[in-house]
Parts: C-alpha cells; structure tokens; sequence
C-alpha cells in the first residue's frame, strides 16, 4: 500500500531530487546526454497532479486548498526571489542585461503568479525557470474553481473535461500551458489508484494519454518543452515512474535514497534560485564548458546551490510554511456544515457542499457572532 498522504514519502521525495537535478544538468553541463534536461519539469508537473490530488481530498474547502498552496510556495518564492534579484542588482556585470529585473516586476511577481495576471500586467519574472510556476498556479485555480462549485469528489473528471474542452477550441498554434494538462491528469489518476478507485484512474490515464497524443499528432506549439515523440514517451513512464513510487516502502535498501530524497526535499527553493544564479556563479568563477570545467558544473556547482537551497528551507519554508497557511485560512471563516453544524473557529463544510450554502452558512456565522 502506499505511504499515506499525511506522511512525506522518500519514493515521491527521491523523484523530485531527479527531477531538480536533471534540469540542473540541462542548465549548466553542456553535453547531448542533457538534452532533454527540461523534461525534470514535466516529472514535477506529474508528481505534482499526485500530491495536489490527495491535498484537495484532505482540504475542507477550496479556500483551504489554496491556503496551503499559497502557504506552501510563497515563502520560497519571496526569499528566492529576492536573492536573485538582489544579486543581479549587485553584480550587473555577471548577467546579461536584459535578465535584470526591477525590484517592482519582482514584487508584482509575488502578486502576479497566484492571481493568474488579474491586472494583465506585462509579467516579468525574477528567473527564466518560473515559467514552470505560471502552468503550476494555472492548474490550482482549476482546482479551486471545480471544489468551490462543488465538485471536490469528483476533481480529476472535471479537470479532464476541461483539458478536453480547451484542446478542442484552442487553435493549435495558441502558446497556452493547456498541454501540460495531461501530466498533472496522469498524477491524479494515479492517486485514484492508490487509493482503490482503479477503473477511475485508469481512465484518467487513458484520457491524459489521449489528449497529449491529440497534441502532438495535430502538431500543437509548446516552446517551453516542445511537444514530439519523446516527450509523450516520457509522459508514459513519467507515469509508471509514480505509480511505483506510490507503493514503494522503506526498507534497509530504501536508506540509501535518503541523500537523494533530501535534495528531493530542498528541490523547491532550489529550483527558484538555481538558474540565473548559477549562471552568475559560473561567470564570476570563470568555469569552462571542457575538462575539469565540466566536473565543476556537474558536482561543485549544484552542490553550492544545494547548500543555498538548504539554508531558504531550513531558516525560512521550516518556520513560515504552517504559520502563513494557518493566516491564510483564517481569513476567509469556513461556514458550518451539514455533519458538523456546531463550527469552530477552522472548522469548515462537508464534501457535498455548494457554494450557495456556503455563503448562507457564512452570513449565519457572522450574524451570530454579531
């Protein structure tokens, strides 16, 4: 059985430290064999659609599922954010000019990401790498729209209608994040899977693999990571890759993962800050592309953004993470529901419930509270 969702699994964990470090590879090692560095992205997209499968189903309402998505990416984003920022600010000269972003952009970037761009502002991002945070924010709206209305129990059926309904009337040269939609799909069915629900994740599978083959079969563009041959081939063992991380257990053998699931663990804050920074760092140090230039981009320099990575989750995600979800939560009271009519103060609805009695429910708490 797979480790509960509560519990940090090491088998999710030891993926996301390969996924982080092969896109550090990509970024910084200059050999063929990385290539497809970009693809460590798409395997977050997957693991991804697992975890956020089981944090809707333990969320008390959509509010509260996208408190701790706030409350968990926010504190990282604004200390990444910040250092990169503030570094090419200082050193002007280790960066090109037009990756040098100004304070405001950075701070309407904090505004910008989770608001999905309301204001339809130019969004200037502090590092190239959080485009990946546009297509990630774009897939939690979807879930707190379908949850908000209702249809929390029912959430991989009603973001598969909706990746269908936009394939169908996007037209193909449309540079959109909607064919990312598939690798999120294949997460969340395989949290149906681990969860007994079988025929439903297999066909949430079926779906996801539908839809990315519609895509590249009809030749839809994706410049961020192109979409060809490989990289459906890669959705498909994305796929099985989770779903044999869901069931793995620890053991003796396991213990050796544990280096590999701490980077897993930091991968977050070391996304945000390795791009630019690293190609600052190897500028300043005069790193090669040949010879012992490669080693050092290979070990010395990912380990000098895992150190950095480690100092943001062990002085700031540890401390801020629960605290601001707690704030967050708080600021939108949940009402009382059907099972549970005697509310507390993060109490919040049934599974069932529709926002129209959500909103009666609350206008009852507060005209009792007055």
């Amino acid at each position: 059985m797979p480790t509960p969702s509560k519990e940090r699994s090491v088998a999710i964990d030891c993926l996301r430290g390969i996924a982080i470090l092969w896109v550090m590879l990509y970024h910084f090692v200059p050999l063929t064999v990385f290539n497809r560095g970009t693809y460590g992205v798409l395997l977050f997209f997957v693991i991804s659609g697992y975890c956020i499968a089981f944090s809707a189903e333990e969320s008390v309402s959509a509010w509260h599922f996208y408190s701790k998505r706030l409350g968990r990416l926010l504190p990282a984003l604004i200390v990444c954010g910040a250092i990169t920022t503030a570094l090419k600010h200082a050193f002007p000269n280790l960066i090109d000019a037009d990756r040098i972003n100004s304070w405001f952009n950075y701070a309407y970037c904090l505004f910008g990401l989770p608001t999905l761009n309301v204001l339809q502002r130019h969004l200037v991002l502090p590092d190239g790498a959080y485009w990946s945070l546009i297509v990630e924010f774009q897939f939690y709206a979807v879930c707190f729209l379908f949850m908000l209305i209702g249809f929390r129990n029912h959430l991989m059926r009603a973001v598969c209608v909706t990746a269908m309904l936009h394939t169908i009337t996007a037209g193909q040269t449309t540079n959109g994040s909607n064919d990312f939609f598939p690798f999120f799909v294949c997460g969340m069915a395989v949290s149906e899977i681990a969860r007994g629900r079988v025929l439903e994740g297999i066909g949430g599978i079926v779906i996801a693999f539908g839809l990315d083959l519609y895509h590249l079969i009809f030749h839809f563009v994706q410049p961020n990571i192109p979409i060809e041959y490989l990289r459906t081939i890669f959705l498909w063992i994305a796929t099985a890759t989770v779903w044999a991380a869901s069931h793995f257990t620890m053991n003796r053998a396991g213990r050796w993962l544990k280096p590999l699931a701490f980077i897993g663990l930091i991968s977050y804050p070391l996304y945000l800050i390795h791009q630019d920074v690293g190609y600052m760092i190897i500028k300043w140090a005069g790193i090669s592309t040949t010879g012992f230039g490669l080693l050092e981009r290979a070990i010395a320099l990912p380990a000098c953004l895992i150190l950095i990575a480690w100092l943001v989750y062990r002085l700031v995600e540890r401390n801020t993470i629960k605290p601001l979800t707690t704030f967050l939560v708080r600021l939108v009271p949940a009402p009382p529901s059907d099972e549970n009519p005697q509310l507390r103060g993060n109490a919040a609805p049934g599974p069932g419930i529709g926002p129209l009695k959500y909103l009666r429910g609350t206008l009852r708490l507060r005209d009792r509270k007055a």
